[in-house]
C-alpha cells in the first residue's frame, strides 16, 4: 500500500512539474451536411497538453461522440453508432493573456462503438480518420469553451457516405 501511494504522489509531482493540462470536456453535437442527425448528440472527452512557446500547446486526446442517429437511412429505421477519435492537437493561443483565444487542430483515428446498424445480420460501419479545426477561449485559467467542426471517416456508413460531418460545442475543466 505505501508503494502505490509512494508511485501516485511521484507522479502527481512529475505531471505538475511538467506542467501539463489535464482537460475533461462535455458537450453537444449536431451533424451537418446532407445527412442530418436525428437528434443532437453528446460528447465527452480527456485531453492531455503541454504548453510551448506560450503561445502553442501540443498534445492528445480521446473522445466519445455519442446519441449518433440519422435520418432517412434506407437499411434499416433508427440506425446509428457511436464514435470515439483518438487524435493529436495543436493549439494556437492568439493572445496568450487572462482570457485566452485560440484555434485548436485535430488529427487522428475514429472507432466505431455501440454500432445499431445492421446489414442483413451483421454490422459493417467500420472507423476511419479523423479530422477537425476550431476556435475556443479559455478563462479564469480553468475553464475553456469551444466550438469545433469535424469531419469523421466511417466506412460503409449506413447514412450513404462516408465522411460524418458534425458541429460540436463544449465546455472544459483544467485539472491542472
Amino acid at each position: 500500500m505505501k508503494r502505490i501511494l509512494v508511485v501516485l504522489i511521484f507522479t502527481v509531482m512529475s505531471l505538475n512539474a511538467l506542467a501539463l493540462d489535464i482537460w475533461v470536456k462535455g458537450g453537444v453535437i449536431q451533424g451537418t451536411g446532407s445527412k442530418q442527425m436525428e437528434d443532437p448528440g453528446y460528447n465527452a472527452g480527456l485531453e492531455l497538453s503541454q504548453g510551448f512557446l506560450g503561445f502553442v500547446d501540443l498534445g492528445a486526446g480521446v473522445a466519445y461522440n455519442g446519441n449518433l442517429k440519422y435520418e432517412n437511412a434506407s437499411v434499416q429505421e433508427n440506425i446509428g453508432y457511436d464514435l470515439a477519435p483518438v487524435y493529436v492537437f495543436a493549439k494556437f493561443n492568439i493572445i496568450p493573456v487572462a482570457v485566452k483565444p485560440y484555434v485548436v487542430a485535430r488529427l487522428g483515428k475514429n472507432f466505431v462503438v455501440n454500432d445499431s446498424t445492421d446489414y442483413h445480420g451483421k454490422s459493417e460501419a467500420d472507423g476511419g480518420a479523423y479530422g477537425a479545426v476550431g476556435v475556443g477561449i479559455e478563462f479564469l485559467d480553468s475553464f475553456q469553451g469551444e466550438l469545433l467542426y469535424s469531419i469523421s471517416e466511417v466506412k460503409n456508413n449506413p447514412s450513404g457516405k462516408d465522411n460524418v460531418e458534425m458541429v460540436s460545442l463544449t465546455l472544459g475543466y483544467n485539472f491542472w
